[in-house]
């Protein structure tokens, strides 16, 4: 295994609240310390670029070939910097061992996943997926936290009016009673929610993770003012993980920006990539979000923190992932901000404008150098 030097970058760590010109230093798959003997087989020049723990995308869609709205993982993360990927929610209980088999463990890029309240998952974009307690095999999906109790990392379910056919808060309630019997989270999908918001919001406990908190269709986060309901605001006190989860119909910028404005940002920015997405319009790829949440004025270490040490965090995982500190998986990536002007949309076809992008120029996974921009070679 090649050992690898990443020289004059700059490097974000949030973990370590780091943010400065440093070298970072691979060896056996690892970060290691400096030492005065280190003898690089790679040695990556990055002075004028960016420095990053290896991105998380909390929230994608991959189980490609088990779904129809699934897509490659290794082709949408690798050159994107991205050597983690949480599937949120692709595979139930009838489907989640093809998943395992197929995609997790034929995957270059990491893959954990959230188990679907609903038996067979997402499967198709054709038909609406349905959550409630008649639909989950209860027994089952205890069984499965047990034997993968390794990659999988909560219950995903969505509470949206569509998916529980008039079931009010079945779901969330059922969810919750599993994930206390298990000992997991919850990730639940908000979009036209099936009760106001405000009632929704006092189901999450600690730990729990609200999904498209920036979305615009029928009860959001925001009052008739336009003020982040006081309901958001104590959640977000208690613990609660707000996830920005993009996607195709998930975000709206009137909503995003009358939250930003009163400092509501976002603790996870995820992809929600689909087939519907991958390189396209609204979500594009995950750094193409990471640039958005800069053009909306949130602060660059805060959008590195929340693809990075906030996500790996809520997967059990802060010393493993999400960090360059020594001891850490060598999972790396590096950055140009290129100044560019960028259009970017949102389920309205909105348009706002910005002039920084995140443009991806180096992978590492474990140790491997697994993607460079031909152009990053600097003598």
């Amino acid at each position: 295994m090649d050992k690898i030097l990443i020289s004059h970058g700059r490097v974000i760590d949030p973990v370590r609240q780091l943010d400065k010109i440093a070298d970072i230093y691979i060896a056996d798959g690892r970060i290691v310390a400096a030492v005065d003997d280190f003898k690089p087989d790679v040695v990556l020049n990055a002075s004028g670029c960016i420095v990053v723990p290896g991105l998380i995308d909390y929230h994608a869609h991959v189980f490609y070939k088990g779904t129809d709205a699934g897509v490659p993982v290794d082709m949408i993360a690798l050159p994107n910097g991205v050597t983690t990927v949480v599937d949120g929610g692709s595979a139930g209980t009838a489907n989640y061992e093809s998943f395992y088999a197929s995609i997790v463990m034929n995957s270059v890029a990491r893959v954990k996943a959230f188990l679907a309240l609903s038996s067979d998952g997402q499967i198709s974009m054709h038909r609406p997926d349905y959550y409630a307690s008649a639909t989950c095999d209860m027994s089952r999906m205890e069984k499965l936290f047990r034997d993968y109790a390794s990659n999988l990392v909560g219950i995903k379910l969505k509470q949206t009016r569509a998916n529980v056919s008039g079931e009010g808060f079945d779901a969330i309630q059922c969810a919750i009673r599993l994930a206390e019997k298990i000992g997991c989270r919850i990730n639940v999908h908000v979009i036209d929610p099936s009760g106001p918001c405000s009632q929704l919001a006092a189901y999450f406990r600690e730990g729990d993770i609200f999904t498209h908190v920036y979305h615009g269709s029928g009860s959001t986060i925001l009052d008739e003012n336009r003020h982040v309901l006081p309901e958001i605001w104590e959640a977000k006190k208690r613990g609660v993980i707000f996830d920005a989860c993009n996607g195709k119909n998930n975000f709206d910028f009137e909503v995003a920006e009358a939250a930003i404005r009163q400092n509501f940002y976002p603790d996870i920015i995820s992809s929600d990539i689909t087939v519907m997405t991958m390189y396209k319009q609204p979500a594009v790829s995950l750094p193409w979000l990471m640039s958005k949440y800069l053009a909306m004025g949130m602060p660059l270490q805060e959008v590195i923190k929340a693809v990075t040490a906030t996500p790996a965090k809520h997967m059990d995982m802060e010393h493993e992932i999400g960090t360059l500190a020594p001891g850490a998986c060598g999972d790396v990536a590096v950055f140009k901000e290129k100044d560019l002007k960028c259009e970017f949309l949102d389920i309205r076809g909105n348009c706002r404008i910005g002039n920084k992008l995140l443009l991806p120029q180096a992978t590492i996974r474990n140790g491997m150098l697994v993607f460079r921009q031909m152009d990053f070679i600097k003598i």
